[in-house]
């Protein structure tokens, strides 16, 4: 998909704007407090620990800033959040700490963090309570708690309004209030304000708060008062931030760019690397916060870090979008279904260029240099960031960007005859929906799948000798060749080709990844040959279910929660599911806004369930949540719940489903906002037909049965056997020892399958149960063995770290065992929902 043409369309308007805004923004405009006139950047306690951490914890992570280099690079302020205080104050009104939490004291805490070179932040509340706790917060007392935070030794303070929110107190006014309390405290130690109202519009209940005690008009006030304000509300929980969420927040931040400057900006919330986002969306967090220069606070646990996450935390390139001195927050220039095009002009002249892509397929996105507000020029300089590569173009900018992924450019207009590589984009490989307005793109096994591609130069030269070469995984049929052979392409051309692609029968459910690979010359003033890839992730589904399944207990193609993740058999929240009293004990709990795709293959005929908000909800707030449920088959809406609130008596539902491949839940928010929408596909099931045949007769792997396996493991957690992981149940996991000591990888779960067969495969399903799942498997290697003694080697590779079905396939051969070794999973634990073990069934 393109969105050139609304972006030619704005050009001439926004390029005007962007000149504008960039002249009217002075060099270093004075803050309330002459600080933080570029982002502030640090970490911070929240995301990573919750409220659970100690003197000696603070001192590792600052070290471990040091040390990774996280701190050389920006990272400069330790921020204790929730959890340092229980709200203990003196005869005299001074805040007490726990000797056993902090033996040395915070002054000493806070010298120990200045000593290396670092920050430190402190955090309370704006109103007598706190997001943790009673009289967790700063009401009554805010002069003499920043009085004592500076005598600590404190360089910043984040003020929250759970407690305010309680009291129904005007933000603008308490925070203004504690601005002047900064201004005046006694030891004239000064420090950065983080202003944290995180509350939307009714988010609290009962309506409240309103719009002008919310998240939403914080940027009304705080320029005047603070360094910093949120825009929206958390853009996770401890341990779990989605890429939705984080969406969320841009668009929220996003909002008033006219608010940020040198001093005092917009803030979005945390970044979240290996909460639950994979690599690339965390990369398109980070990229995002920089177009718009957030404040760069990580929320995560750096001390467990991977070496690739504090690469990507310490991407110079990237940093200094965000920390450009001129303080001018990105905006968006174009957008168009789910792709858009962000804009942020830079103190030397050139522009930052981000095309994200927020869907699920492969969006090719474009713009120009005119539309960016770049003057003209003879060529102009792509600067990828993330690639670390320039290219030359003439004007058009264009990349093919994968899913929940970002392309940043700096662009830069420069002189005609430098030789750098011409900006070739590779679009695609693009496959069909399985219907219309889809963002899936399944292969089902045995049969042919239409793969297309283009290549476009956007150089100021032509390229010859150009081919496109299609690489599936192996075993899959590619025709009728992997290569074209385009030849010359002239600038501003584009040439396609078209193959057909084949997974053999059997082939085990995951992603699977197409590339495509350009390779051209070119000659000008500089002479070389390149290699342009792009690649798209196709999903192999699990095999469609079969006689009378609980859906609850069948691998979704892919679910969303509004908050939290989709729970099996429990509401959202992780308790019992009950509608009107009844307790239902099978199902899906969700929370608006949610949409979840199964696979049925076409062996279905009905679809049914129990619809209703969860009586947990009345535990929440006594109005409950207020949804809609409505079921799509291959698109088509089949089933409409109509407004469902609390009072409303549960909803029998009742689908056909004869011949659909893709069955979609959805549900909406009511039309009043998510705040308390926990809703209940209860008693989900479908009725099927045989299930299908398994190779070499049907498309679909066979699987070792289940009654013939047993499990063991070289780590276990008490509650968490290895049994659990063999059941055939999603809701029961294996997990690695945890308690009451951490058992460190690698550690080795293994499979007797009962009896010596000829296996190929390994499927794995991590845990579903949490965002982000602890012990979700990243890394492994797989043996076989007919004794259970000798161990042969067949596979070893990384999976992504996410909750979606993957495997791993070998070679077929006779074993009777096999063994994973994981060598690495997320926090350092191992976990599994379901191991199946494939099994080549004679012809």
């Amino acid at each position: 998909m393109l969105v050139s043409g609304i972006a030619l369309a704005l050009a001439s308007a926004f390029a005007a704007g962007l000149a504008a805004s960039t002249e009217a923004q002075p060099a270093a405009a004075a803050s309330f407090n002459g600080l933080a006139l570029t982002p502030y950047m640090g970490w911070n306690t929240y995301y990573g620990l919750g409220g659970q951490y100690d003197e000696a914890t603070i001192e590792s992570v600052a070290d471990s800033l040091v040390s990774s280099g996280l701190a050389a690079a920006g990272y400069k302020i330790v921020w204790l959040d929730a959890g340092w205080w229980s709200g203990s104050r003196d005869a005299n009104g001074n805040i007490t700490i726990s000797s056993t939490q902090f033996p040395g004291g915070l002054s000493a805490l806070t010298g120990y963090i200045h000593a290396k070179g670092l920050l430190a932040g402190i955090y309370t509340d704006a109103g007598q309570n706190g997001c943790a706790g009673a009289s967790e917060g700063s009401y009554g007392h805010y002069q003499q708690d920043v009085n004592t935070f500076a005598s600590w030794g404190f360089d910043a303070v984040k003020v929250d309004f759970c407690g305010g929110t309680q009291m129904q107190l005007d933000p603008a006014q308490a925070y203004s209030q504690f601005s002047q309390a900064i201004l005046n405290d006694s030891p004239h130690r000064p420090m950065i304000f983080n202003v944290c109202n995180p509350f939307e519009p009714g988010e609290y209940g009962n309506g409240y708060p309103p719009y002008d005690h919310s998240a939403f008009y914080s940027y009304t006030f705080g320029p005047k008062v603070a360094n910093s304000w949120r825009t929206d509300t958390d853009v996770g929980f401890v341990r779990s931030i989605q890429f939705s969420d984080v969406l969320r927040n841009l668009d929220a931040d996003a909002a008033h760019p006219e608010a940020a400057g040198p001093g005092h900006w917009n803030d979005p919330d945390y970044l979240g690397p290996e909460l639950g986002m994979t690599p690339a969306e965390f990369a398109a967090q980070l990229s995002m916060w920089s177009m718009v220069a957030a404040p760069l606070i990580i929320g995560s646990d750096v001390r467990t870090l991977s070496a690739s996450s504090v690469q990507m935390l310490t991407n110079r390139e990237i940093l200094a979008i965000d920390q450009d001195p001129a303080g001018v927050q990105g905006t968006v220039l174009a957008n168009e279904g789910s792709g858009q095009v962000w804009v942020k002009p830079l103190s030397n002249g050139d522009r930052a260029v981000a095309l994200l892509n927020r869907g699920s397929t492969p969006l090719t996105l474009d713009t120009t240099a005119n539309a960016i507000g770049l003057p003209p020029a003879s060529t102009y300089d792509l600067r990828d960031v993330w690639q670390h590569t320039t290219t030359e173009t003439a004007g058009r900018i264009t990349a093919s960007v994968p899913p929940d992924s970002v392309v940043v450019y700096r662009v830069s207009a420069s002189n005609a005859g430098q030789g750098n590589q011409p900006a070739v984009v590779t679009s695609g490989p693009s496959t069909p929906a399985p219907y219309s307005g889809s963002q899936l793109r399944l292969a089902v096994p045995g049969s042919a799948l239409p793969v297309t591609a283009s290549v476009q130069n956007n150089g100021r030269l032509a390229i010859m000798n150009a081919s496109v070469t299609l690489s599936a995984p192996a075993g899959w049929t590619v025709s009728p060749s992997a290569t074209y052979q385009a030849g010359t392409v002239a600038t501003g051309q584009s040439v396609n080709a078209t193959w057909s692609v084949t997974p053999p029968k059997g082939t085990l459910p995951g992603s699977y990844t197409l590339t495509v690979h350009t390779r051209y010359s070119w000659e000008g003033s500089g002479t070389g040959t390149a290699d342009v890839p792009s690649s798209a992730a196709v999903t192999v589904p699990v095999t469609p279910p079969s006689g009378t399944a609980s859906l609850s207990n069948h691998i979704w193609l892919d679910g969303t929660s509004g908050y939290l993740v989709p729970r099996l058999d429990t509401e959202v929240g992780g308790q019992a599911m009950h509608i009107d009293g009844t307790y239902y004990p099978h199902g899906v709990g969700t929370a608006s806004v949610s949409t979840i795709d199964y696979y049925l293959g076409g062996n279905c005929s009905t679809v049914s369930a129990v619809l209703g908000i969860d009586d947990v909800a009345r535990q929440v707030s006594s109005t409950g949540g207020t949804v809609d449920f409505e079921v799509f088959a291959d698109g088509q809406k089949v089933h409409d719940s109509g407004l469902v609130t609390q009072s409303t008596p549960p909803q029998d539902m009742s689908v056909n489903v004869t011949g659909v491949k893709v069955l979609t839940l959805y549900v909406g928010d009511g039309g009043d906002g998510t705040y308390n929408d926990r809703a209940d596909w209860a008693n989900l099931q479908a009725t099927c037909g045989q299930a299908p045949a398994s190779v070499p007769a049907g498309p679909w792997p066979d699987y070792v049965p289940g009654s013939a396996e047993t499990a063991s493991a070289s780590s276990a957690n008490g509650g968490y056997p290895p049994s659990n992981a063999i059941d055939g149940q999603l809701t029961t996991i294996w997990h690695s020892e945890f308690s009451p000591v951490h058992q460190p990888l690698p550690v080795t779960f293994t499979i007797d399958t009962g009896s010596a067969r000829t296996l190929d495969g390994l499927v794995y399903q991590p845990r579903l149960d949490q965002a982000g799942g602890t012990g979700t498997i990243t890394g492994y290697t797989i043996a076989v063995s007919t004794d259970g003694t000798s161990w042969q080697n067949v596979a070893t590779g990384s999976w992504a770290p996410d909750s979606s079905v993957k495997s791993a396939s070998f070679s077929p051969l006779t074993a009777r065992y096999v063994q994973i070794t994981i060598t690495s999973g997320l926090y350092g634990y191992a976990s599994a929902a379901e191991f199946w073990v494939s099994d080549v069934p004679s012809a």
